[in-house]
């Protein structure tokens, strides 16, 4: 019985050193549970869909919905093209591309 609690105490040690295999990567970002999304670095901009419906044309942006002349982040989304989007802001340009080129038309 003590050699079983003795190999039971060793394999606990050695287990608690692991790192947690749940755990988000350094540096991981999570936009969606903060309300305050201009915290975000401007690096981390994701392009996510481009739609086209008879309103006109739209951006979704880190699951932020925009038309044109919105701001994002400090920029104004300027252009949206069928696959890439321009942001803008003062001398700077942003532009955004899609990573999956399937473009979505919404007529209705």
């Amino acid at each position: 019985m003590k050699t079983l609690f003795s190999y039971s105490a060793a394999l606990l040690l050695a287990f608690t050193s692991q790192a947690d295999p749940t755990r988000p990567a350094a540096g991981y970002i999570d936009v969606f549970s903060s309300n305050n999304t201009t915290t975000s670095p401007a690096s981390s901009l994701k392009l996510q869909i481009i739609q086209n419906s008879d309103q006109g044309k739209a951006a979704t942006i880190n699951g932020q919905f925009l038309q044109l002349g919105d701001q994002y982040q400090g920029y104004t989304l300027t252009d949206i093209s069928t696959t890439a989007v321009v942001l803008s802001r003062g001398d700077e340009q942003r532009i955004l591309q899609l990573h999956n080129k399937t473009i979505k038309n919404y007529d209705r």
